[in-house]
């Protein structure tokens, strides 16, 4: 499986001599890549013999001073310890891969891969060893892929498209948490009502079946995989509601997308700001803008048929925008059935084969 997995510490380094080890690293993190392995870690802070309530470190109560940081690698089984296995790295630079990854290259896809990590202090004495492992696999990172490219994950057993609407965090008004790329399924899904009260997206209807329903038709590898994100949205309705954003905005791993997002700018018109232009889109209602919006429902006889946006129309509690399918903006009432589209985002660093088809 691509992705970041679990970590272990292992302990039983007694100290020699009387030589007090460090305490091992933390934040120990690798991710496969295409025959790598991508891995950051934090270095140990050196450790004092402080009293209880001191907060002072004293140079005279330093025990034992951080030097160097080493990684080892082994197949087939976790290292035992600094000497068991290929030691990759020794770096002497403190946290020097605690923000920059360090590339483990030249490996071979679809062998698992064991790393142990050991900091060492002046006296030559390892910390405990913290323990992962990654296997890598063929394929490319869907960071690398152009907006636009058409990539393919099984939706309740059969094969769909996700168009790559957009590669990392949008806009400042979007938390962290959605910085990867955003996808958006090709063609509707399904037809259904936004919600039977009112316009308010976080209590409705269509945002608890796009997270409990929908969510569970994918398979645990890509379900696992897909960020649990805040987006910017209109909290309340859309005549009494005020858009949240950044830290405060709605948390979900599926989502419907924004009018800003798909576009459509303009304050004027009762379309709240909730959300910045996806690199896909583009801005206005030309018919070249239109025509990135158009989407297919494959049941009906009508070809292209309108599809639910999350932004309430700001003049009302009933309704809703939504593209048209002409890929014009229009709003309906909240208990009109329409397309649905899911919208989400996954880690950039997670792979797609020769084919396209997402590797989780």
């Amino acid at each position: 499986m691509n992705g970041k997995t679990n970590v272990t510490v292992s302990g039983g380094n007694d100290s020699l001599g009387g030589i007090i080890p460090l305490n091992p690293p933390t934040a120990f993190v690798v991710t496969a890549g295409n025959a790598e392995c991508s891995l950051t870690w934090t270095d140990p802070v050196d450790k004092y013999a402080t009293p209880v309530g001191e907060e002072a470190h004293e140079s005279q109560q330093l025990v034992s001073l951080w030097d160097h940081t080493v990684l080892v690698r082994k197949t087939g089984s976790q290292p035992t310890g600094p000497q068991d296995g290929t030691i990759v790295i020794s770096s002497s630079v403190r946290n020097q891969y605690q923000s920059t990854t360090y590339i483990d290259a030249g490996l071979i896809n679809d062998t698992a891969y064991h790393y142990g990590i050991f900091a060492y202090n002046t006296d030559g004495v390892a910390s405990d060893g913290v323990f992962t492992s990654a296997t890598p696999k063929a394929g490319m990172s869907l960071g690398n892929l152009a907006v636009g490219t058409v990539v393919k994950t099984p939706i309740n057993g059969n094969t769909k498209e996700f168009i790559v609407v957009h590669q990392g965090k949008p806009d400042s008004m979007y938390d962290d948490s959605c910085n990867g790329t955003w996808l958006l399924l090709k063609d509707i899904y399904a037809m259904r009502s936004w919600d039977s009260s009112d316009n308010n997206y976080k209590n409705s209807d269509i945002h608890s079946y796009l997270n409990g329903t929908f969510l569970n038709l994918f398979d645990s590898g890509i379900k696992n995989a897909i960020k649990q994100v805040k987006i910017p949205y209109m909290n309340g309705t859309g005549s009494d509601g005020s858009v949240a954003s950044g830290a405060n905005g709605l948390s979900c791993k599926i989502f419907l997308l924004s009018g800003y997002e798909v576009g459509w700018i303009d304050d004027s018109a009762f379309l709240p700001r909730d959300g910045a232009k996806l690199s896909y889109f583009s801005s206005g209602t030309s018919e070249a803008a239109n025509d990135k919006r158009r989407a297919i429902y494959k049941p009906y006889e009508v070809k292209f048929y309108n599809w639910w946006l999350r932004t309430p129309y700001t003049n009302s509690s009933d309704r809703i925008w939504n593209v048209r399918g002409d890929g014009n903006c229009v709003y309906s009432d909240h208990n009109t059935s329409l397309g649905v589209r899911p919208a989400l985002v996954l880690p950039s660093d997670i792979l797609v084969d020769d084919g396209l088809n997402i590797i989780a």
